[in-house]
């Protein structure tokens, strides 16, 4: 009598992804730290997915001739800058992980967050969010624009999962990675897509080290921009506050006209001026440009989705393979 031979579980893959722009000081650290967490994590197999979004440094070049040939490596480079939110999605693209954990080329989240954010999955949660508990190498203006963004965002934007201080790092399951990709709105935030697809959802905190090089890549421009489209991509407060700023004034305007016939009543005389009538005609008409600015804003971005251009555009995909040479695995099915 022959015994059926016990089929082997395989391991299941972890894709860190790694968005980068003009981040060639922080590749040496980059890919230490990547062979390091294969070491620790011997029951897994990891492959690092680092999408160059634009870099003029050669940071690409600089991971490719890095890499360890015994760890999997994939460099996908973007045709131009198109932002850290769409080289996200590029690596979500590429990689071939049952699960995948972002986190910034700058090494300023600690290697205990890996550890945490499997640890996170293992107990069953297809999201696992990273948030800051303390924040290294920011202004206070910074600090505090991030914070009433994310107070702001979190209340109107009704995405009870997004994290209230505001995420940095997470770890997605592959059916989280699957959803995201049938997703192609343009302006995007992809965390905020992330918390509004749902599936289980859990966070784990930690305290961000400092930044060894470089400085970081989000100017108040950048961040302000990302404001604009994720509260107009996920909320209707911006159109909302127009309307009640536009009963407001005419509150007022019923109110002043009130006001006027009540002093005729009594006797008491009204000069003739201009300064009530300018005041008027500028407090209306600016309030007109700003509902019409508004009103502007939803209207191009849904004139950008019609276009379908894609969401960014891939110039090459560079891969150091294993040792063997097998081509990259399908993802396992999550038991």
């Amino acid at each position: 009598m022959t015994q059926n031979p016990v089929e082997e579980t395989p391991r299941r893959l972890v894709s860190i992804i790694v968005p980068a722009l003009d981040e060639a000081p922080n590749v040496p650290g980059l890919i230490e730290r990547f062979g390091h967490l294969a070491q620790a994590h011997a029951g897994y197999d990891f492959e690092l997915v680092v999408v160059d979004d634009g870099s003029t440094d050669g940071t690409a070049d600089l991971v490719v001739a890095g890499a360890d040939p015994a760890h999997r490596t994939v460099v996908v480079r973007l045709a131009r800058r198109f932002g850290s939110h769409y080289a996200i999605s590029a690596g979500f693209e590429a990689c071939h992980g049952d699960a995948a954990i972002v986190l910034g080329a700058d090494l300023q989240e600690p290697p205990s967050l890996i550890d945490d954010f499997i640890a996170g999955w293992e107990s069953g949660s297809e999201v696992v969010w990273g948030v800051r508990r303390t924040r290294a190498g920011r202004s206070w203006t910074q600090e505090a624009f991030s914070k009433t963004f994310s107070v702001l965002f979190t209340r109107y934007a009704e995405l009870q999962n997004y994290p209230a201080e505001g995420p940095s790092g997470v770890l997605v399951d592959r059916c989280v990675i699957d959803e995201v990709a049938k997703m192609p709105e343009h302006n995007r935030n992809v965390l905020a897509l992330i918390a509004w697809l749902g599936f289980t959802q859990t966070r784990v905190d930690y305290d961000q080290v400092a930044r060894t090089h470089g400085e970081s890549r989000w100017t108040r421009r950048r961040m302000l921009q990302l404001a604009v489209d994720s509260l107009i991509q996920f909320s209707s407060m911006p159109l909302r506050l127009c309307t009640f700023a536009g009963l407001g004034v005419a509150l007022l305007g019923v109110l002043y006209a009130i006001f006027l016939v009540v002093r005729v009543l009594v006797g008491v005389e009204t000069p003739p001026g201009w300064s009530t009538v300018l005041v008027a005609v500028l407090l209306l008409g600016g309030m007109q440009l700003t509902v019409v600015g508004v009103i502007g804003e939803y209207l191009w971005r849904a004139v950008e989705e019609t276009r379908a251009r894609p969401l960014f555009v891939v110039r090459d995909v560079r891969t150091v393979p294993a040792p063997d040479g097998s081509p990259p695995r399908s993802p396992s099915v999550r038991p």
